[in-house]
């Protein structure tokens, strides 16, 4: 589990266990521990900045000691100035500028997020409804046609799918 990030919007704050995600990091000087959804506890080791992709950057990571999970803060993001989408079976993160920074993939009752979806303008799929749907299907990461629709509106044509 250490190469999957879950969305969590219970979560306070983004942290994950693996060192090796962090390109900067400030260890902290205090005993400060985290409590876990179950009540466990996990020690705070550090602090830093995490880079999942091109567009997505995290910060304020907390590094803590036996935490099962890689955790991306809803809270977070949104403080951050980042827009989080849910819809039926799928989640998106967009920037201020509504660009798509990743997509979230169903993992169990939680979304993971998707580290190979391709960043892109969201708008650009409303914006130009006669585009090619599959570029914009390739673009979104490979989602599925229905999903382009539910999150781009009744605009969005997918005729041309059709041989």
């Amino acid at each position: 589990m250490e190469d999957v990030w879950i969305m969590d919007s219970g979560c306070s704050r983004h942290m994950t266990g693996h060192h090796k995600w962090f390109s900067s990091l400030n260890p902290v000087s205090t005993k400060e521990y985290i409590t876990f959804g179950d009540n466990d506890q996990g020690k705070l080791l550090g602090v830093g900045s995490v880079s999942l992709s091109a567009k997505l950057s995290l910060r304020e990571v907390a590094f803590v000691w036996n935490v099962g999970f890689n955790l991306v803060s809803v809270l977070q993001l949104l403080d951050e100035g980042f827009e989080v989408r849910f819809k039926k079976g799928a989640c998106c993160v967009l920037d201020a500028e509504e660009t798509l920074v990743c997509t979230l993939l169903p993992f169990g009752q939680v979304f993971r997020v998707d580290l190979t979806s391709v960043s892109g303008p969201a708008r650009r799929l409303v914006a130009n409804p006669s585009a090619d749907i599959w570029k914009r299907h390739r673009r979104l990461g490979h989602l599925s046609f229905d999903l382009l629709v539910e999150f781009n509106g009744p605009n969005l044509r997918i005729a041309q799918i059709e041989s």
